[in-house]
């Protein structure tokens, strides 16, 4: 006989699934925001709403509600600026030093979820930990536009113009990065850039062989306790 999951439960599936959606987008559908100042304040009005589902993800989760609303509210204020000086150094260390700060409560808020939540159903834990994953390839990317910025030429496309690279090709390293690909059309050049990279990529690889543990321990719990 089955039984339909409790009303919450599919509530927080669909949040989940939605926080995913946007993460997704938002992530690998940045270069929108190289088309001009319009498309720049739509993908920060985007980010925005994407932490506003961080929010919501967990909200009955008060020790961890205000931080996320902190975060929220200092990225709504950076990112606007960003997007009508965006030329602006300042602005830029504003916007990206926002985007890592959120993203940072967001990932463990995330990983809080899937690693004390034993009792989750696993298509939740599975989108909590998609999530966190791809989260960290955006917080490691505005970490390295930071380090690119405090320290001119720590990065280097060969197929670029030779200046400094911007957030859009940090974000694509922290990706390739995060997953080891490996691909060299952009290279870390500076002791402190190869330093991050090298521990992006440990991080990437030992994120996937302890989320993929735990997540099988937990099913393998629930299957014995069924049986």
């Amino acid at each position: 006989m089955s039984f339909a999951p409790p009303a919450n439960t599919r509530r927080r599936t669909r949040t989940l699934g939605t926080l995913l959606t946007l993460i997704v987008v938002l992530q690998f559908g940045y270069p929108i925001s190289g088309l001009g100042p319009a498309w720049t304040a739509v993908y920060m009005a985007a980010y925005a709403a994407m932490l506003g589902f961080g929010i919501v993800t967990v909200r009955d989760e008060s020790g961890r509600l205000i931080p996320m609303v902190a975060a929220t509210v200092v990225f709504l204020v950076c990112g606007t600026w960003f997007s009508f000086a965006q030329h602006s150094v300042h602005a830029t260390v504003a916007m990206l030093t926002s985007v890592a700060l959120s993203m940072a409560v967001l990932i463990y808020a995330l990983l809080r979820f899937v690693f004390r939540r034993e009792r989750a159903p696993g298509v939740n834990l599975v989108l909590a930990s998609v999530s966190a994953y791809l989260v960290m390839g955006g917080f490691f990317g505005a970490t390295f536009a930071l380090l690119e910025i405090a320290s001119p030429g720590s990065f280097m496309d060969p197929q670029g113009d030779g200046g400094p690279l911007g957030w859009h090709q940090t974000l694509y390293y922290s990706y390739v990065t995060l997953a080891t690909l490996g691909y060299g059309d952009v290279l870390p050049v500076t002791t402190w850039a190869r330093s991050l990279g090298s521990f992006v990529a440990v991080i990437g690889t030992l994120y996937l062989t302890v989320v993929v543990a735990r997540l099988v321990g937990i099913w393998s719990s629930k299957a014995t306790d069924t049986n």
